[in-house]
């Protein structure tokens, strides 16, 4: 028996490759101002033509997530800090509800891939949350700050092995696109990088209990910035 069948949504190759550089900007993968890697390079991770790739990149710039710089000091560059924070703004006050429920979604697949990697991350995944913890104590400002974030999130989703749960949450992260914050404290930096040791080390010693209190102080707070600024945005 055939069951759920939809449509096909038929996406040209340029459709693809702006998909793919823009969950790298929504998730912080990709920094503000950023310079994006040549052409060549581009085309050749896609695998897709040079002409299909400037499709890709002219769609980005009109929908100001990059701009395209002539010269000998070129090329394509991530939009700043402002400029994505308020796309993210608009982005999130045209439909709270479905971010609302990308948290939902977020939440749920972070948290139980936090709890399989409880039993099952290994040394690699625990050394890549070492290197996102480094990177956002060293962290100088938010984009940063979220980018080591993700990172760390990534890896506590690889060490659950399993490739539904690893998908759901980069899927999640992808998809919430949060405006950067401003100014935060810096007790409120050291707070919540202070959650993620925490969560760090629970899961190198295979303490479920204190992996869930920490997952339910970082979740809690994700909460929290969501209905701020669907409040703000409203």
């Amino acid at each position: 028996m055939l069951w759920g069948l939809r449509p096909l949504e038929p996406k040209a190759a340029y459709g693809l490759a702006v998909d793919l550089l823009q969950r790298q900007i929504h998730s912080g993968l990709l920094l503000p101002q950023e310079r994006l890697p040549a052409e060549r390079q581009l085309s050749d991770k896609f695998g897709i033509s040079r002409v299909t790739l400037r499709e890709a990149l002219r769609v980005l710039e009109t929908n100001q997530y990059i701009s395209v710089r002539r010269g000998a000091q070129g090329g394509a560059f991530v939009s700043d800090q402002d400029r994505l924070s308020q796309l993210a703004r608009r982005r999130i006050s045209r439909a709270p509800a479905a971010s609302m429920r990308v948290v939902e979604y977020l939440v749920v697949n972070q948290t139980a891939a936090a709890r399989f990697a409880a039993r099952r991350r290994g040394p690699a995944e625990l050394k890549k949350m070492r290197e996102a913890l480094a990177l956002m104590r060293n962290a100088d400002d938010a984009p940063r700050r979220k980018q080591a974030e993700t990172l760390f999130l990534l890896a506590v989703a690889d060490g659950a092995q399993n490739a539904l749960l690893s998908r759901g949450v980069e899927d999640a992260l992808a998809e919430l696109f949060l405006p950067f914050e401003t100014a935060p404290e810096a007790q409120s930096v050291a707070e919540t990088v202070a959650v993620y040791q925490r969560l760090h080390d629970a899961l190198d010693a295979e303490n479920l209990d204190d992996v869930e209190g920490a997952m339910d102080v970082l979740n809690a707070r994700l909460w929290g910035a969501i209905r701020r600024i669907t409040r703000s945005a409203a």
